[in-house]
């Protein structure tokens, strides 16, 4: 039996978007699960030891964006993560919880989103991203916004058909994804996503930023942005340890 204020969601669908991350698709069952874009929660995982470990991840995608009641998470393995390793290994029709109420949340405030925005994502730390992205360009009209996408190599670009997709078809988004490990075939940027934030920041000047990523890369950011004479205000940030 649960324990009270919290959901039972069951496994309806996995893919690996790279070699090391695993999206998975939940089902919350009948009973409606009030999230907003942007925000974390804590999954119960249960391990092969007999141990359930809790561990907060973000959600990947929008309100129902996945389908009715359901929502994505990405989920990168770490080689002795338990939480992870047991989230990889889980089948479809397995049984996860989660918190009812949503975590942390990752957005641009009412009163910033008529404002361009730039968003500065590395590995995993795309995920809020994704569903803030997507309930931002499903509306016909408003700002520019930008992503800056900081991966090792090509495999390791997530969800690239729906980032393709996006700077295909919706003229207001802009995209730059940069490599730290590319190969010979790669024509795009390379190096960390600080040695591109500031041109960035020049060309689309944005009323806001937002980062996500490990804890070096957004204080690196942020020095940078700093550094460059962008309002401190404006910047928003959620930092993980890997």
């Amino acid at each position: 039996m649960k324990p009270p204020g919290r959901h039972r969601l069951r496994l309806l669908r996995a893919r690996m978007l790279s070699p090391s991350v695993r999206s998975l698709t939940f089902d919350a069952g009948e009973s409606p699960f009030a999230y907003r874009s942007g925000q974390w929660m804590n999954l119960y995982v249960p391990t092969p030891r007999g141990l359930v470990m809790r561990r907060p991840y973000s959600v990947a995608s929008a309100p129902n964006h996945a389908g009715p009641n359901q929502l994505d998470f990405a989920v990168t393995r770490v080689p002795e993560g338990p939480t992870s390793n047991a989230l990889h290994d889980l089948g479809e029709g397995a049984v996860v919880e989660a918190d009812a109420a949503g975590g942390g949340w990752l957005g641009r405030r009412d009163d910033e989103r008529t404002l361009p925005a730039l968003y500065v994502a590395t590995g995993s730390g795309l995920a809020p991203f994704r569903g803030l992205l997507q309930e931002e360009l499903a509306q016909p009209n408003g700002p520019p916004v930008g992503l800056l996408f900081g991966c090792r190599t090509q495999a390791d670009i997530l969800w690239r058909d729906e980032l393709d997709r996006w700077e295909k078809d919706v003229p207001r988004f802009s995209l730059t994804v940069t490599l730290s490990r590319p190969d010979g075939a790669w024509r795009g940027a390379t190096g960390y996503v600080q040695t591109h934030v500031a041109s960035l920041v020049a060309r689309l000047r944005p009323g806001v930023v937002l980062l996500c990523g490990l804890s070096p890369m957004t204080h690196a950011v942020e020095q940078t942005l700093l550094a460059a004479g962008f309002d401190g205000a404006r910047i928003r940030t959620e930092a993980y340890d890997a």
